[in-house]
């Protein structure tokens, strides 16, 4: 394992230098508009499992394989007509689609089910990246397995800085939260596995009033959907919005959506908006609890989003947050 990790600007050389390192069959941190990825050749079995080990991640949890282009995917994941139909609307951007897989895609991406999760990224640094080195990478959150995802280079490097070589730095990334996910593996019937920047209205289909979770030990038909996920060390509890938490206490640390009027409850207080905005809630959700979970605060009380749009997203990830680890 590497014991230097460079953080490097998105120059023509650092983009080159990190292509090569991919070609080679290394993995890298790399932005996306979601969470910041955790790169490798998807089509090469021995740099997946490598992926796997870095991240401590189960075989079970499979990866989002990326690529540059709808046309590049063809070849390797079977598209039906209702794919294609979002992939005009939404790629490039953060929407995930699991479909059926082409023989190309190693079954260790898949947890050896026959659909893969696919996605063409925004982000313009991601993006000159795939072009380049012309095959897919897949990419979960760089991040230990179950923590807090990434949204800024140094997160990357903190977390997994001894076990990587590099981290291409894109800056902060756009939405904050991770990719929605939806199961087109019979198109007839769509159905949102993950929930994310592009809400459920805008996609026209219809949603379960709860997401799907798992937590035993079965392969998983996308990631993102065990009971327990994207922890900090700090135990969180939440509190309805609109409301005060209960049980708060002097030296906890209370995380509103905007900021509260007035903090009679004698704990240190914190908020994620000036405005309230939910695009702005989810940016700094997962930047400012990583922040409070470095500070050494081990009780965070944290306030759901209002409960639509992007908002979805942020309660189903601080649902998952606060679930108590067993």
């Amino acid at each position: 394992m590497p014991t230097f990790c460079q953080i490097l600007p998105p120059t023509e050389v650092n983009l080159q230098r990190c292509a090569d390192a991919l070609r080679a069959g290394e993995v890298i941190g790399v932005p996306t508009e979601t969470v910041y990825g955790l790169a490798g050749n998807a089509l090469c079995e021995s740099t997946v499992r490598k992926i796997f080990e870095v991240k401590g991640r189960p075989f079970i949890d499979p990866l989002i394989v990326h690529f540059h282009s709808i046309e590049d995917a063809d070849a390797h994941v079977v598209l039906n007509d209702r794919a294609r139909d979002l992939a005009a609307r939404f790629w490039p951007g953060a929407l995930t689609l699991v479909l059926p897989k082409k023989a190309s895609i190693p079954d260790v991406v898949t947890a050896g089910l026959p659909s893969v999760a696919i996605r063409v990224p925004g982000h313009p640094v991601f993006r000159e990246l795939l072009r380049q080195i012309k095959f897919p990478l897949a990419a979960p959150s760089a991040n230990p397995f179950g923590y807090v995802s990434p949204t800024l280079a140094t997160h990357v490097h903190a977390t997994l800085g001894g076990r990587i070589s590099a981290v291409l730095d894109g800056g902060a990334c756009q939405h904050g939260v991770e990719s929605t996910i939806v199961d087109l593996r019979d198109p007839a019937v769509p159905r949102i596995l993950r929930p994310g920047p592009i809400s459920a209205d805008a996609l026209e289909i219809e949603t379960a009033d709860t997401m799907p979770t798992s937590s035993d030990g079965s392969a998983q038909a996308a990631p993102g959907m065990l009971t327990q996920h994207y922890s900090p060390n700090a135990a969180i509890t939440l509190f309805e919005h609109g409301t005060q938490p209960e049980a708060a206490r002097p030296g906890d640390a209370l995380l509103y959506n905007t900021k509260p009027q007035g903090n009679k409850l004698g704990a240190d207080i914190y908020w994620l908006s000036e405005s309230g905005a939910p695009k702005d809630v989810a940016h700094n959700l997962f930047m400012l609890i990583q922040k409070l979970d470095n500070a050494g605060y081990t009780q965070l009380f944290v306030e759901r989003a209002l409960e639509r749009g992007i908002g979805i997203a942020v309660n189903d990830r601080l649902r998952r947050a606060a679930a108590k680890r067993t």
